[in-house]
């Protein structure tokens, strides 16, 4: 599962949830949450993990290893109108709604890639 991925580099890497957090900008207690299967990473988290650890996106997301000779880049990609008109209406929710969203249309925008690189890789 992504959590226990996610926990596994942390462990590899020999690190603090206290260090590790801070390298990927964000708190112990959310990285916590996340190795507990009590939240889900974001899209910038997962980034930030390709980048600073250069970590497999498609191990990350699915475990399963990424095939020999492919090609793994991923660039961050401008929003797309869907996701522009989500955040116009963010300053009209409450918190609550606005996290679910926000987790919503990272977890798509990221699913959407994936099959993307896949169809690349098979195509």
């Amino acid at each position: 599962m992504l959590n226990e991925r996610i926990k596994k580099i942390r462990k590899d890497k020999s690190m603090t949830l206290k260090t590790f957090a801070t390298a990927l900008g964000t708190s112990p207690g959310f990285v916590s949450e996340i190795e507990n299967g009590l939240k889900m990473p974001g899209y910038e988290l997962l980034l930030s993990l390709k980048r600073i650890y250069d970590v497999d996106l498609n191990w990350l997301l699915t475990g399963e290893e990424q095939a020999e000779g492919s090609n793994d880049k991923v660039d961050q990609r401008p929003m797309d109108t869907v996701t522009e008109k989500i955040n116009q209406h963010l300053g009209q929710m409450c918190e609550d709604q606005k996290r679910d969203v926000l987790k919503y249309t990272e977890e798509k925008k990221l699913l959407s890639e994936l099959m993307s690189e896949r169809q690349l890789k098979t195509g």
